[in-house]
């Protein structure tokens, strides 16, 4: 091997790791992790307090959590949110015994939602899509709605099904 291709396949591989450690960092995963109110169910079971789960397009979203359990327990205040990784839902509680759940994934650039309760609507900071406690687009750039999801609450047992 002559020293031209040498230095030019170490460069090539060199390159290929670079490129590999970028799209990594910019994957969908790390931004589970950035809001607070992300609970620790990475697991597929639903952390604790959860059941079910499914995230894939394949599965029907259907999980319980408890209220009570930190970090759900964020729902019994009005205002509160949390976004349930394993299957991409982000559930707010908007009023009295109101609790809205819709798909955390922005339609837009896909980044994770958060809900602001001041605005009553779910934010993307990624490129400031807002969209209305239905899931419906406010503003965009996001021009599609988000799914949403049907709740049920039984004493401190909340069920988000489809």
């Amino acid at each position: 091997m002559e020293r031209k291709d040498f230095i030019e396949k170490v460069g090539l591989s060199g390159a290929a790791i670079l490129i590999f450690g970028c799209m990594q960092s910019c994957s969908k995963d790390s931004d589970m992790t950035s809001s607070p109110n992300t609970p620790p169910n990475s697991g597929g079971t639903g952390g604790t307090g959860g059941t079910g789960g499914g995230g894939s397009a394949s599965s029907k979203v259907d999980f319980t959590i408890d209220i009570n359990i930190s970090p759900y327990d964020a729902l019994k205040k009005e205002g509160g949110y949390v976004v349930y990784a394993v299957a991409n839902v982000i559930i707010a509680k908007i009023s009295g015994d109101t609790i809205i759940a819709v798909s955390s994934v922005c339609t837009h650039a896909g980044a994770t939602l958060e809900y602001r309760s001041s605005t009553a609507k779910f934010y993307c900071s990624a490129h400031g899509s807002n969209f209305n406690q239905s899931g419906t687009v406010a503003n965009g750039p996001a021009s599609t709605a988000l799914k949403q999801y049907k709740t049920s609450l039984d004493g401190t047992k909340l069920r988000v099904y489809e």
